[in-house]
């Protein structure tokens, strides 16, 4: 099945997810609205942020709610793959330029951050404590499970799956 048959139902709503992500890009320093702006139009499939929409559609389908909620997991994830590049000294990411070969390292993982609070923030809008309290403890999941794999990343004894490490038993040889 097509992608885009699958979006038919929310095509609508997913486009106003692109314009809340236009309008988290316009702020008052304009360095950082050229970060926040490429990394936002990065050409994703906007995965997350679908499900989210389709997800409310078993549900009270709330607009109000929903859409910052799109908006939050998208760019959430756009601060896992900047901080994720930076980790890796990645220089392409769908066949454009990294945040940190273009800005720099360090200005890469300040924008991460701004994202996560961001993306924060935009969940605050729901007012549902319980709702908060997920998007936290799923960035704080994220964080410890990257942690353990750069950690990790040459000690043969140990394999993340998921965002847990396995300890992998001795092996003789």
């Amino acid at each position: 099945m097509q992608l885009s048959k699958i979006y038919e139902p929310i095509q609508e709503d997913l486009a106003k997810v692109e314009d809340r992500l236009k309008t988290v890009s316009r702020v008052d320093f304009p360095w950082l609205s050229e970060l926040l702006e490429y990394s936002l139009k990065s050409g994703g499939k906007r995965l997350r942020s679908a499900l989210v929409l389709l997800a409310g559609k078993f549900y009270d389908y709330n607009l109000d709610y929903l859409l910052p909620m799109a908006s939050a997991i998208e760019i959430i994830h756009t601060a896992t793959l900047v901080h994720d590049d930076a980790i890796d000294n990645s220089s392409i990411r769908r066949g454009r330029p990294t945040i940190n070969k273009v800005w720099g390292k360090d200005k890469a993982v300040l924008l991460g951050d701004y994202l996560f609070a961001k993306g924060g923030e935009l969940v605050s809008t729901t007012r549902n404590l319980q709702v908060v309290k997920l998007a936290a403890q799923t960035v704080m999941t994220i964080s410890s499970g990257e942690l353990s794999q750069t950690l990790n990343a040459f000690n043969l004894e140990h394999s993340v799956i998921g965002n847990q490490v396995a300890r992998l038993p001795n092996c003789d040889w």
